[in-house]
């Protein structure tokens, strides 16, 4: 199975010649909802062992989870565990979000205990990294996880994400080369699943850019704004019924009725054990520095050119 329908997102380069190209749907598209029942529905037919989402507690994967239970669909959430050597939980703090989501969801939760001390000091953090082709070391653990899973694994990755280009006042897609170090290590290992969910098909991609709420932020018709990612939840929301609430990235949490979402990194990036490690500095420098390219287009070109079908 491939990792996206149709291979319809294809890359060449690395880092400042890294590009990407992408097909249009052959078809006239539905809301982003209804393209996601159809791609999950297809996942579940041709899918082989028992859904297992990683779960962060964030919206994407909350959104891939919302998606399963308004179908009926049987699954385990997996939640990662970063531990020290001490058995401190460096995300605490993250993934109590995904267990208070599971229980409030009566959803089965499978807890994987990951020695992250360990995984930085054996270089298993670098050997995953190089083969994915990923420039953070805040990447393997997940993919090492993923790895380790013995059913259909499903990681819930950004949609489709705008941001303002203050240059020139333009709304542009950008696509990140780091976010396809998932694909690649799902490829390269032959690994049964799906890391980019909610970029599935094309139908997807072009069924979020079309979304009302995004075609206003895209055509600069809400002020104030800089990103998409607070205006996603919006996306999910249409027509699905699910009344996800915004998401705030890394806001103080008196703010009411608002999701606010860690990377579950932060212990562990003011650790000056872990961050002194020569593994992880390693990242500082090539090749794993060079794998952080970022394609970026206008959004209006985009539209056009992915609409052709529409």
């Amino acid at each position: 199975m491939h990792t996206l329908k149709d291979n319809y997102i294809r890359t060449s380069g690395f880092g400042e010649t890294w590009t990407v190209q992408f097909d249009p749907p052959k078809r006239k598209v539905k809301t982003y909802f209804e393209e996601s029942v159809e791609i999950m529905e297809y996942l579940h037919t041709t899918k082989t062992g028992k859904f297992q989402v990683l779960c962060s507690g964030g919206l994407d994967s909350q959104y891939m989870c919302n998606i399963l239970l308004k179908l009926g669909m049987d699954f385990v959430a997996v939640i990662i565990s970063l531990e020290s050597n001490t058995g401190v939980v460096y995300n605490h703090h993250d993934i109590k979000h995904a267990y208070e989501y599971c229980k409030c969801n009566n959803i089965t939760v499978k807890t994987y205990s990951l020695n992250f001390d360990k995984f930085v000091d054996s270089g298993k953090i670098l050997e995953i990294a190089e083969v994915a082709g990923s420039c953070s070391p805040s990447v393997p653990a997940c993919l090492h996880v993923a790895s380790q899973l013995d059913g259909f694994s499903m990681i819930g990755q950004d949609p489709a994400y705008l941001r303002l280009n203050k240059q020139n006042g333009l709304w542009e897609l950008v696509e990140r080369e780091l976010d396809h170090s998932l694909l690649r290590f799902y490829n390269k290992n032959n690994l049964n699943g799906c890391t980019y969910f909610n970029m599935y098909s094309a139908e997807m991609m072009l069924s979020f850019l079309l979304d009302p709420s995004i075609l206003e932020l895209g055509m600069g018709k809400l002020p104030g704004k800089t990103g998409s990612n607070s205006t996603k939840n919006m996306v999910y929301n249409n027509g699905s019924g699910f009344n996800m609430p915004p998401y705030i990235y890394r806001e103080p949490y008196n703010i009411s009725n608002s999701w606010v979402k860690f990377t579950g990194y932060e212990s562990i990036i003011y650790n000056d054990k872990i961050t002194n490690h020569p593994n992880w500095k390693a990242f500082e420098n090539p090749p794993f520095s060079e794998w952080n390219g970022a394609y970026h287009e206008p959004y209006t070109d985009i539209v056009k050119r992915l609409s052709v079908n529409q």
